[in-house]
């Protein structure tokens, strides 16, 4: 497999949860300094910021007020990945940084796929970013964002005490599989890096792959100790390590 040249890196995971600040709760308790957003028309967040990358926290509050929002399409696309979620909580899916979604939209299209690409401005941040669905395969597989300014741009601008990272690090994302391989095999396809074996070396996080009856993300790997080796927070698998 040749990778694209698209410098694909891991860019932030999507936690879906009935309530945002009783999850934030949670994190915190974990160790993990998450924080809460303010409030959108029929939407809500918050997250766990890292670097350039980061959880999102999520929820939707009124799905007919959110149909107006700026995050309306977003929202929309992600309603498959939330629905095929075994509770009322967990990892939903996972967004790719790129060099230009609007590039990888045009790989994936004539590559066979089926392909959502829309843009979002926030004229008050001036920021703007475009992001890319693939509709045809399974609803935890990423989607592919890319920021204007750039998303080290953005980093750099922002004062380093205005977000709390704590010891722990992001290493890695845990997605269940009934073959683990093949799964590995189909994501490293689609974003354009070669597996080893069940897992995927992404930039950021790398993917692990292990056997399971249900398809989807099931946890996080953290680095440093936690208050267990393993925990749940919000239907979401947190494990500790080095």
């Amino acid at each position: 497999m040749t990778p694209p040249a698209e410098h694909p890196a891991f860019d932030h995971l999507l936690h879906y949860v009935p309530d945002v600040p009783e999850a934030v709760a949670a994190y915190r308790a974990t160790g993990l300094p998450a924080h809460t957003n303010e409030a959108m028309p029929g939407f809500h967040n918050g997250g766990w910021r890292l670097d350039t990358r980061y959880v999102e926290i999520l929820t939707v509050t009124d799905p007919q007020a959110v149909r107006t929002s700026l995050f309306a399409r977003g929202v929309e696309l992600l309603r498959p990945a939330i629905e095929a979620l075994p509770g009322p909580a967990g990892a939903i899916t996972f967004a790719v940084n790129v060099d230009d979604a609007r590039a990888t939209a045009a790989r994936l299209r004539a590559a066979g796929h089926e392909v959502a690409e829309f843009e979002v401005e926030l004229a008050e941040h001036g920021v703007s970013f475009v992001e890319v669905f693939v509709l045809d395969g399974p609803p935890w597989h990423p989607f592919f964002i890319t920021y204007d300014p750039p998303r080290d741009a953005l980093l750099a601008a922002v004062d380093p005490d205005a977000f709390e990272r704590g010891p722990h690090d992001l290493t890695g994302l845990v997605v269940s599989a009934r073959d683990p391989r093949a799964a590995a095999r189909d994501l490293g396809e689609l974003i354009g890096i070669e597996p080893t074996g069940s897992s995927l070396q992404l930039p950021g996080a790398a993917v692990h792959f292990e056997k399971g009856d249900r398809e989807g993300l099931t946890a996080v790997t953290v680095s440093g100790d936690g208050p267990a080796p393993a925990v749940d927070v919000e239907g979401l698998g947190v494990r500790f390590g080095p």
